[in-house]
């Protein structure tokens, strides 16, 4: 016997799943400058990804030390924007900061694979670079 999916069960079950995915996150720990190798080979994955998902994310980059981006607002992808720096923080905004911890939430939008794609290819290259996500 197939399940059939009616109109109203499927619109309860997309509105409760945005409000479980409002908070969804990915977590890292950036605790060293990237080397200038490292950084290279992350801004190409960069590159790769902007193409990738160009109906998807916008480049919100203001220099080469950064990586910023979003969902397309345009559409409602978007959620929090995505920042990712060559070099690690150094300064902390309270005492109790440990400032190599970062987090982005993408309330599990397209993007969030942009994100999470991103973070994994980091790891990869960088020992110390460590990721998590509310999955």
């Amino acid at each position: 016997m197939r399940f059939a999916i009616t109109s109203k069960i499927w619109y309860n079950y997309t509105n409760l799943m945005k409000g479980i995915n409002m908070g969804y996150t990915n977590y890292w720990h950036q605790h060293n400058d990237f080397t200038d190798t490292e950084w290279s080979q992350i801004k190409q994955e960069y590159e790769y990804i902007k193409e990738a998902c160009e109906t998807i994310i916008v480049d919100q980059s203001e220099n080469e030390d950064e990586i910023i981006f979003n969902g397309m607002a345009i559409k409602g992808l978007d959620h929090e924007t995505f920042i990712l720096n060559k070099n690690a923080k150094t300064k902390k905004d309270y005492k109790e900061q440990d400032l190599s911890f970062n987090f982005c939430k993408t309330a599990m939008k397209p993007y969030d694979l942009a994100v999470w794609h991103l973070l994994c290819f980091v790891q990869r290259i960088c020992t110390d670079f460590a990721i998590s996500r509310d999955r």
